[in-house]
Formats: C-alpha cells, structure tokens, sequence
C-alpha cells in the first residue's frame, strides 16, 4: 500500500480548517495516512489539543523515519524548511511514498530531491476524480480553508472548478 506522510499544514487543512475528515477516511482506504512525531508536536492550540489528539489516533499512523538525507542536503534544507517538514520529506523518502506538503518552499524542495509530493487541494482532485467529492463539496472546503488563509492560485476565468483541480498537484 502506498504512503502519504501528511505535515502539519496538511494535517490542519483536513482537521479544523477544511473539514475534509470523510475524504482522509477514504484515502485511508487506499494509503497507509501517516505524519511524523514532529509534525505532530507543531499541533500546538491548546483550544484544540483534544481535536487533533483524536483526529491523530483516528487517521494517522505517528512515526519517525528512521533513515536521513546526506549533511550537505540537510544543511541547505534547514536554510529554507522547518524540522517537521524535513522530517515529513524523510519519511516520504524512506517510503517510497508521497510528501503532503502546502507550503510552496517544502515543494519547491521536494521536488528538487525527486520526491512524490501533493497537497491538500491535489489530495481533492483525487476525490473528486473517484467521486469521494463532489465539485460542491470542493468549493465549499476551499472557501473555508481560505477563511482560514490558506493561499491558492486564482483559476483561469471560463474554467470550471474540476478543470482548476486538474491543474493542482
């Protein structure tokens, strides 16, 4: 079964922000759904330690990677990424799985190191290709993840949003 390594961002964007959980159920089904000890350490709002501490136990598998990146590699992500994303980058690696990563630095550097990478909204084109979503139910969790500051390009006028979807990763 493939992996997705989930980083905290992505992990945010399908709790609380997007409300995307019945969507992680069902990638669940097809992909072993983990994140790494320091990406869960970064779920730090006290308002909502209960949340994430369920939401964790429900859909994640918590695990360190037990494999690093060469020194040289290491020392020019720390100049750019955060340790949960280096770690969440590692563990992808070390799995021949896929990063999910929304923040464009960690991308931009996954895919310098050739890793699989995604994000929250390449994640919905996913569902909403196998009809886990509806193009509705897209639209609505974009808007909250937006309320929320979540950052997307705009889309090309004239194009619906599926067509928009497709262009993600």
């Amino acid at each position: 079964m493939d992996s997705l390594v989930f980083d905290t961002s992505a992990i945010l964007n399908f709790g609380h922000r997007g409300e995307l959980a019945a969507l992680l159920k069902k990638l669940g089904g097809e992909y072993r759904i983990l994140t790494t000890p320091e990406a869960q350490n970064e779920l730090t709002d006290p308002k909502r330690k209960d949340f994430y501490s369920a939401f964790l136990k429900e859909h994640y598998i918590v695990q360190s990677a037990t494999t690093s990146f060469d020194f040289a590699t290491l020392a020019n992500l720390t100049r750019t990424i955060d340790q949960a994303e280096i770690t969440v980058m590692t563990l992808a690696s070390e799995l021949d799985g896929r990063a999910v990563l929304d923040e464009r630095a960690a991308r931009r550097e996954a895919k310098v190191l050739g890793l699989g990478v995604t994000g929250t909204l390449g994640l919905m084109n996913e569902g909403l290709k196998k009809l886990w979503l509806t193009e509705v139910d897209c639209i609505n969790a974009v808007a909250k993840l937006c309320a929320t500051g979540f950052a997307i390009p705009r889309p090309t006028p004239g194009h619906s949003f599926t067509d928009y979807l497709s262009t993600i990763e």
